[in-house]
């Protein structure tokens, strides 16, 4: 397994781990990502702010994921949430495979699904159909929680854009000479995470990208870095793009796309 050994200079609050799924970007250069991971309280708490009335359920009982059960909250209307906590993010996609097995032959009405750092929450409902969660009743609680709970992640899946708003932060605090760091988790269709990394302490740009988890990659498959000078925006078919330019390695590196609505 790849580790990052890079250390942030002048980050506020704690100092955690270097995350351990992190590729390993200049280990010399005296940069590092570092991530905070999640832990049950962090959760509970996040969606108690935001207006969720949940109550620990000891009777009930959900499928073991990735070797870890799940704690239960109880809602109001007989709904349920089911959170499962990881050592690290990449323990998630196990888990969601896992239930994906369990349930194959199963006639059920399933979960949302929520994933956020090391840690996956499921929300139970009762609404049919298709797209449920324009529907339920706490789906947009859960995504404002997620959004509390990123930190210094940006989370993409497909269409959805979780934290989109720490872009232009760490852009604001590069072009400001502040240390600073970023995570971007980007899912395929398939639903395989890639994740991008942005690093600087306040004067070097550092890029990390990982594809190792996707299984359709191709050769280029693994993790890639380099040092940058700019981060800019650019306009293509209709969406924001934004790229670390000027790099070591040549030309510029995909940061992420998104729409107008998504990045205003």
């Amino acid at each position: 397994m790849l580790i990052i050994m890079i250390l942030l200079v002048g980050l506020a609050g704690c100092k955690p781990e270097p995350d351990p799924t992190a590729p390993d970007a200049i280990k010399n250069a005296g940069l590092s990502y570092k991530e905070t991971p999640l832990n049950e309280e962090d959760i509970v708490t996040a969606l108690k702010t935001n207006e969720i009335e949940l109550k620990v359920d000891p009777s009930a009982s959900y499928f073991k994921l990735n070797k870890v059960k799940a704690s239960i909250y109880a809602l109001p209307g007989n709904e349920r949430i089911m959170l499962y906590v990881y050592d690290n993010a990449k323990a998630t996609k196990k888990a969601r495979l896992d239930f994906a097995e369990q349930t194959k032959l199963m006639d059920m009405n399933s979960p949302l699904f929520y994933n956020v750092k090391n840690a996956l929450i499921l929300y139970q409902h009762h609404v049919g159909g298709v797209r449920p969660e324009e529907r339920t009743a706490y789906n947009t609680a859960i995504e404002n929680s997620i959004e509390q709970l990123l930190g210094d992640e940006i989370y993409v899946q497909h269409t959805k854009f979780y934290n989109i708003a720490k872009l232009k932060s760490f852009i604001n605090s590069f072009n400001n000479h502040q240390a600073d760091q970023l995570k971007v988790t980007s899912l395929t269709i398939e639903g395989d995470p890639i994740y991008t990394y942005l690093l600087t302490d306040g004067n070097k740009l550092r890029y990390a990208s990982d594809n190792s988890e996707d299984a359709f990659a191709g050769g280029d498959k693994g993790v890639s870095q380099t040092e940058c000078l700019n981060i800019v925006q650019q306009t293509e078919e209709g969406r924001n793009a934004f790229y670390a330019t000027g790099c070591q390695s040549g030309g510029q590196r995909y940061v992420l796309a998104a729409p107008d609505n998504a990045i205003n």
